[in-house]
């Protein structure tokens, strides 16, 4: 009896685990999608609170460097992350979802610099892309990769942007944001009013949550992609993402 009643918990506590849905964030902001610490969570959040309250499915965040969630997704450390198959480098299988939002990237040089013509990249000589860790820029990948352009790391859009405001150099020094990011940083920043924007976009790619590539992972993404779908059908997601515009 001792020894049913043993085992009764271990399949129960087992159980309890596999219901929690474990989520990695970034550890920086990224706005409006997603925020670390404030008041409003972000759209991401708000629509994963959404996903948790109407299956039941308890959510544990983790908040970690980009590079690090990919790593902890890719190894089932943790269940899913924010991603876009678009960004993605590698070819490691994954599940996904739907498109929650789309991202549009924009080109941003400091005041007063001549943005780089993408008809002409070809013919670029050098020049300075600044980054985030762990991001992907394809349209300017494979100029880094043959050193024609250097790339700066940095560990946030904002500091990205405080650098590019304060910059004074004459040189191709710009780099490549979501036009989303860059509208919600301007509304609170105004002087970044000021930076030089790209009138066309150098990107497009859907917002997804990335989910590890196990049962687990495959179970959790149809149970999301199903609910998305709800909450695109019956507007809720077009309200939620409201808030943040």
């Amino acid at each position: 009896m001792k020894l049913c009643y043993i085992v009764f918990l271990l399949l129960f506590s087992s159980h309890l685990v596999a219901a929690n849905l474990r989520v990695a964030l970034p550890d920086e902001d990224y706005p409006p999608f997603h925020f670390v610490s404030s008041e409003n969570k972000g759209i991401l959040r708000d629509v994963i609170t959404a996903f948790s309250k109407a299956s039941g499915i308890q959510v544990d965040y983790v908040f970690v460097p980009e590079m690090r969630s990919a790593k902890m997704v890719q190894n089932g450390d943790v269940d899913v992350r924010m991603e876009s198959e678009v960004w993605l480098n590698g070819n490691e299988p994954y599940y996904w979802s739907q498109e929650i939002m789309q991202v549009e990237d924009v080109m941003v040089a400091a005041r007063g610099v001549q943005l780089i013509d993408l008809k002409q990249l070809n013919r670029l000589k050098s020049g300075v892309l600044l980054g985030r860790f762990g991001y992907v820029y394809p349209t300017f990948e494979p100029l880094v990769q043959n050193n024609i352009l250097h790339r700066e790391n940095f560990y946030s859009d904002l500091e990205v942007l405080q650098s590019l405001y304060k910059d004074t150099h004459s040189s191709p020094r710009f780099t490549v944001i979501s036009k989303t990011v860059l509208n919600w940083y301007i509304q609170h920043y105004p002087d970044f009013a000021a930076l030089v924007v790209s009138d066309i976009n150098v990107g497009v790619a859907p917002l997804q949550l990335q989910f590890a590539y196990n049962s687990k992972g495959k179970k959790y993404a149809q149970q999301f992609n199903d609910f998305l779908q709800k909450l695109k059908d019956n507007g809720e997601l077009d309200k939620i993402i409201a808030r943040y515009q």
